[in-house]
């Protein structure tokens, strides 16, 4: 998309998050951020929050591309730091195609879990990294809404297909831990490693899930390095921008017309 920058055009660099704690949380943007600046340190960088006031001074997307619009911007390249197509991802999704006709350039990148290869990619990294052999190992995610759900249940499958001893839960969301219990005693494991993503998650198994997975009948520990510390997460949301800038979404017209 830079391709097309004239002389006087101005291009800018946009990383949108949903809040500090769900999602990559906060360490994940700091590392996501640094990056997208190591990756494009010729242009401006902006950051936005779906969420306002869950990140200080971060603007809302739909300010921030009105402002951006006004300050004489032509090229417009937006990665978020959505690990799902959840609500956030719908609503900047259709903010960028609302407000895309307003500048000469303005592509958005994919969350983390868009593709069948994006998975396949997390679940091979989290089985290598963290998997202790002997004992049933569990991803456990922020949940959301029926589509993370969704994708939760997703990447559940392919990390049980790839790695036996392996399940997926999430906080908040499906598959719960009700879930987990369930599938646990149905099976009769008795051991249980947990894998927090991110430092928020971290939180919430030292606090309750330990204990409630004890009071059901279980051996537990829990792994102290999280999901997003992994450089193979930020090398994903990378291939997801690079993808973005040089191809073109196409739009719902255009797709009918493909054969």
């Amino acid at each position: 998309m830079f391709e097309t920058m004239r002389e006087n055009d101005k291009a800018v660099i946009v990383a949108v998050h949903k809040d500090a704690t769900s999602g990559i949380g906060q360490q994940g943007i700091d590392r996501l951020n640094l990056r997208l600046h190591e990756l494009y340190p010729n242009y401006d960088y902006r950051e936005a929050c779906t969420n306002q006031g869950k990140m200080g001074q971060a603007s809302d997307p739909d300010q921030l591309f009105s402002q951006l619009q006004k300050d004489g911007y032509t090229h417009v390249l937006v990665q978020p730091s959505s690990i799902t197509n959840d609500l956030d991802m719908q609503y900047l999704r259709h903010l960028v195609e609302t407000v895309k006709g307003k500048f000469k350039q303005m592509r958005l990148g994919e969350p983390l879990l868009s593709g069948l290869a994006d998975y396949q990619e997390v679940a091979n990294m989290v089985i290598n990294t963290f998997n202790i052999p002997k004992q049933v190992n569990v991803l456990v995610c922020n949940g959301s809404d029926e589509e993370s759900d969704a994708t939760y249940t997703m990447l559940d499958y392919i990390l049980r297909d790839q790695g036996q001893d392996w399940f997926l839960a999430t906080i908040g969301g499906h598959p719960s831990l009700d879930h987990l219990i369930k599938q646990l005693k149905n099976q009769k494991l008795k051991k249980v490693h947990l894998v927090p993503f991110n430092a928020e998650v971290n939180k919430m198994i030292g606090g309750e899930w330990i204990k409630m997975l004890q009071q059901a009948g279980f051996k537990v520990t829990a792994e102290s390095n999280t999901m997003v510390e992994q450089e193979g997460i930020i090398h994903l949301f990378e291939q997801h921008i690079h993808h973005a800038e040089q191809f073109r979404r196409l739009t719902a017209t255009e797709q009918k017309l493909l054969p």
